[in-house]
């Protein structure tokens, strides 16, 4: 039923720049993901210096569906939200904001149904004792709360619908402020690991409730209407949703089995092992995640308004600044991996080193606009972006069966990083067709060089210091880490932007401050 006092839709209203728009929505995003992360981090932590290194991969393997079984919502939230966006008036908004809510139900269900069926196999199959009761209890408790995250989780993407981007962030930042402050406390109070396994899916559930009072209180378009769940209203959203599912079922095989793969040929004590590489890694796959969020309804806008001009500037600038994030935390990463696992979980998982630095080392291509998925997809090009993923994802499970009873830790890292190193020409093609017929070689001009010029510079700098002076305390570890990144920034920014993209950024941070 529509509540009184509906405002109009913002999203036709006059605002600021698409520019400013797309950068403060991109800023505001990675802020809340990165408090996201960081929650996480400390998360992983405590818990490495509360449990055994075999109850931690417990941990990591069963919390870690809660993310990679997410494969349904992330096919439909990308759709919905264009679908929400693109309703033409405050009733028609509300009534495809039913049919979206509707889908999300099915998909938390279906999602926590595959968590808790998935969390049972692997306490048959892979573990034993303690810990395959632990990983039974949680999961089935993580399950829950998934299922029911998801369906709360359509009212954030009502907000990103409205280009609300930095009133979605902020609500996510005050969501991840409270999921800290309650797993600390079921870790400090000493609750059970399965406790903690099902808590642990609660972070959608307390983002969708927040959001659903900053719809309420806002008076926003986003209320639920029974005549509203059509087919048509839905077959606005799934067709798109089609090809984001192999996507998304393509990372699944690639990420999520790792874990299950080395747990089938090794032990929980090499999945511990393999924990801090891959919470490492998904620092770099958030922040890409976090890039889709403004960039999936702008790029979707400018390719309906056969807007070349601006899907070219899209493509050469959004890589130049994109690669001038993840280069230089990459190469840190890569260089000072062996230390900064030592510092951040202890000694016991410095031979998670080599893995790491394998792991996250296709981040170095990976990190430009142009190939991304949020980009491709928003651009019209999903289909052959499932393409290329589905391959990725056969030859990653081929490989990863192949390595790892060879190499242990490192097969996994291998199997991921070299599909997608070969599969990055032909993700470039369909970037640069997508993306106003930008030349190859104007983008290696404006993006490559620049960014793999400095990072170089930086990588040479990081060795020599380990050489020199390896940095074996946090402080140490962070100066060196921190500042390399720092310095690169300030590099590239006074040796790399132009002048108009320089006052851009002094603009930009003018006005979030």
């Amino acid at each position: 039923m529509r509540p009184a006092g509906v405002a109009r839709s913002n999203t036709g209203a006059p605002g600021p720049g698409e520019a400013q728009l797309l950068a403060s929505g991109a800023l505001a995003q990675q802020v809340a993901q990165a408090g996201g992360l960081v929650t996480l981090l400390v998360i992983v932590t405590v818990l490495a210096r509360r449990l055994s290194v075999a109850e931690l991969g417990v941990y990591g393997l069963v919390v870690s569906l809660s993310g990679y079984l997410l494969v349904l919502r992330n096919t439909v939230a990308s759709s919905a939200v264009r679908a929400m966006a693109a309703a033409p008036g405050a009733g028609e908004r509300a009534r495809m904001f039913s049919a979206a809510a509707a889908l999300y139900a099915a998909v938390g269900l279906a999602t926590g149904v595959m968590i808790a069926l998935a969390a049972v196999l692997i306490a048959a199959f892979i573990l034993e004792g303690s810990l395959a009761r632990d990983a039974r209890l949680g999961g089935l408790g993580l399950g829950l709360a998934t299922a029911v995250g998801i369906a709360a989780s359509i009212y954030l993407d009502a907000l990103r619908a409205e280009r609300l981007f930095v009133r979605a962030a902020s609500t996510e930042v005050a969501a991840v402020l409270l999921f800290l402050a309650i797993m600390l406390t079921l870790i400090v109070a000493r609750a059970s690991l399965a406790t903690v396994i099902a808590v642990s899916g609660a972070l959608p559930l307390l983002s969708g409730a927040l959001s659903a009072l900053v719809v309420r209180r806002r008076a926003l378009p986003f209320w639920l209407e029974r005549d509203g769940v059509t087919r048509e209203r839905a077959m606005a959203i799934l067709p798109t949703a089609g090809y984001l599912l192999l996507i998304e079922v393509s990372n699944l095989v690639m990420y999520a089995l790792q874990r299950i793969v080395l747990g089938a040929f090794t032990s929980a004590l090499t999945i511990g092992l393999y924990e801090g590489p891959l919470r490492a890694h998904n620092l770099f796959y958030a922040v890409n995640g976090a890039l889709a969020v403004p960039v999936v309804p702008t790029a979707s806008r400018y390719a309906a308004a056969d807007d070349m001009r601006r899907l070219r500037q899209l493509v050469l600038r959004g890589t130049r600044y994109t690669l001038a994030l993840f280069v230089p935390l990459c190469v840190a990463l890569m260089t000072l991996a062996e230390p900064i696992l030592d510092v951040w979980l202890g000694d016991r998982y410095r031979d998670g080193a080599a893995a790491l630095t394998i792991l996250v080392s296709y981040w170095l291509l990976y990190g430009g606009l142009v190939v991304t998925p949020g980009f491709l997809v928003g651009a019209g090009a999903a289909r052959y972006v499932a393409r290329i993923f589905l391959v990725a994802a056969v030859l990653n499970l081929v490989l990863s069966l192949a390595l790892t009873p060879v190499l242990g830790l490192e097969g996994p890292a291998l199997a991921t990083a070299v599909p997608f190193a070969l599969a990055f020409p032909l993700m470039v093609g369909v970037g640069l067709r997508a993306g106003g017929g930008v030349a190859l070689g104007e983008l290696a001009r404006r993006a490559w060089l620049p960014a793999y010029g400095l990072a170089v510079a930086l990588a040479a700098a990081l060795v020599g210091l380990r050489l020199a002076a390896p940095p074996e305390t946090l402080p140490a570890v962070l100066a060196a880490a921190g500042g390399g990144v720092l310095a690169y920034w300030i590099a590239f920014y006074w040796l790399v932007l132009e002048p108009r993209e320089r006052e851009f950024v002094r603009a930009l941070v003018r006005r979030r401050s």
